[in-house]
């Protein structure tokens, strides 16, 4: 028998597969420990909780199963394994032993060095919270949810000094505002803002989590009520999630287009062991796009944001997969929003990016996406099996300087391919945005990996059904070239990778 076990969860709509888990930890040793997982850590990898953390932790300290109880805030355990002198980690059987050991940053030698087991206990067939969850929204009779959308979008030249006067036209007043940007381009822009408005300047520098609590509490000592913020995705990310915590709105005035997350409830930022994580931020409620400046951003920006845009087709793609085959159900606004995006540029007469009505149009399309998600409740319209590729070449740093749109923009087609729906239309589309056909191009590290990027991409987004679910148990180096054999049979000679 053990003398301290450990559990590690997140016991929303707490059920009896979770007290059957507990029960069969608790049999196996003196006293049982139990992590619960945070709420920003769950909305990363999973979904929001519907319980906070606060209630779960509350509702496992109560079970009688359980001797002591704590909030866990990031994925690695080896912390709280030393601290309780942990000697058995118990689990469900219904992950694997290998990736489990990997989502809590242990590794089979330090088990082995600190003499602890992983148990894993047999899963508690036919409950499950997300299978709860799924009985309620298929039961309930009404399926209307409440989404914050934009109440002002504006594009055009000349914005940025228009601030102040969008809102005085919308009825909108704030008592006190802060500007924030960053310390050179964008605080070039802000001060432009300053200079047409009543507004206080706050300069950031970074985008982790003590840049985003010293601005909340600036946001709180200040009595700010709007929030306006200049700059690229990783400012904008900043103020949306400052946005939330403090319960105010935000504006955003992007200074470059490059993907979809401009008005998602999303926000990316470097957590205390300076890992990116996707955490809640809050919709802005209103975007002011200056073409001007988003015309004078590198054009590899632009690229970027018209490449992101061929993903929604290949995620849309993997979304009705997933609905055929696994009754996964699809928001029908959200699906239409997010392919109509991606056919109203690849159906363009131009794809000149110089040129003012293709730019407009990446633009309008670029935030029509980040609408599709927050409709959906998921990043599901526009992130499919190209995202879990992308996010495993990310993951082992193998194309470091590649922007994330034209990334998922090259995979994509590979994507299309195996989906048997790459057609024509989409093969020019790269090509005049000179956007590689074959994703191996994008870095030479890519073809000597291309199984360990096969391998990874299944764990990125456990339980997401994509395309790449119906090649399991084939050499992935085998697909990827008879893939390569395709676009040579067909003539379709691939770009060169260049940013211009």
């Amino acid at each position: 028998m053990y003398k301290n076990v450990y559990v590690i969860g997140v016991f929303d709509l707490f059920h009896k597969g979770h007290l059957e888990l507990l029960r069969k930890a608790k049999l196996l040793g003196h006293k049982l420990i139990v992590a619960v997982n945070g709420d920003d850590m769950v909305s990363e990898y999973k979904r929001t909780p519907l319980y906070s953390e606060e209630d779960r932790l509350e509702i496992i300290r109560n079970c009688k199963y359980v001797d002591e109880a704590f909030i866990i805030r990031g994925y690695d355990n080896k912390e709280y394994l030393e601290k309780y002198n942990i000697d058995a980690i118990v689990h469900g059987d219904d992950w694997e032993k290998g990736s489990y050991l990997e989502q809590i940053r242990v590794t089979e030698e330090y088990l082995f060095t600190h003499n602890i087991d992983i148990v894993l206990v047999p899963y508690t067939n036919g409950v499950s919270t997300s299978g709860l969850i799924k009985h309620i929204k298929e039961t309930r009779d009404c399926h209307n949810v409440s989404v914050q959308l934009p109440s002002i979008f504006q594009v055009n030249e000349g914005n940025v000094t228009k601030i102040s006067n969008i809102l005085q036209q919308n009825n909108y007043t704030f008592k006190n505002i802060a500007i924030v940007s960053g310390n050179s381009t964008s605080y070039k822009y802000a001060e432009l803002i300053l200079n047409s408005m009543q507004a206080c300047s706050y300069i950031v520098q970074k985008s982790d989590d003590a840049t985003v609590e010293a601005l909340r509490e600036f946001c709180l000592s200040k009595k700010i009520d709007l929030l306006v913020g200049v700059g690229g995705g990783s400012i904008l990310d900043v103020v949306k999630r400052v946005s939330l915590l403090a319960n105010i709105e935000n504006l955003l005035v992007p200074t470059i287009i490059s993907n979809d997350g401009l008005v998602s409830p999303i926000s990316v930022i470097k957590d205390q062991n300076d890992q990116t994580v996707s955490l809640p931020g809050r919709t802005p409620f209103g975007v002011v796009v200056d073409m001007d400046i988003i015309r004078n951003a590198p054009f590899k920006f632009l690229q970027a944001a018209a490449g992101d845009i061929l993903s929604n087709i290949s995620a849309t793609n993997d979304w009705s997969l997933s609905f055929k085959h696994k009754g996964e159900p699809i928001n029908d606004l959200a699906f239409m929003l997010s392919r109509s995006a991606a056919y109203a540029l690849i159906h363009h007469e131009s794809k000149d990016l110089k040129n003012r009505n293709f730019l407009k149009q990446v633009i309008y399309c670029q935030i029509s996406s980040g609408l599709s998600m927050a409709l959906a409740g998921t990043s599901r319209p526009c992130s499919g099996s190209e995202h879990l590729l992308s996010h495993a070449i990310d993951f082992h740093s193998l194309s470091e300087k590649t922007l994330h749109g034209y990334q998922v923009g090259s995979i994509s087609i590979f994507c299309l391919y195996l989906q048997k729906r790459l057609d024509a239309k989409c093969i020019n589309y790269a090509q005049e945005l000179n956007i590689p056909l074959a994703f191996h191009n994008l870095s030479d590290d890519l073809s000597r990996n291309l199984s360990m990027i096969y391998e990874t991409s299944g764990k990125m987004r456990p339980g997401r059904y994509t395309v790449l679910d119906t090649i399991k148990g084939i050499k992935f180096e085998d697909v990827y070239s008879e893939f390569l054999f395709f676009l040579e049979r067909f003539k379709v000679q691939n770009t060169f990778y260049q940013y211009q």
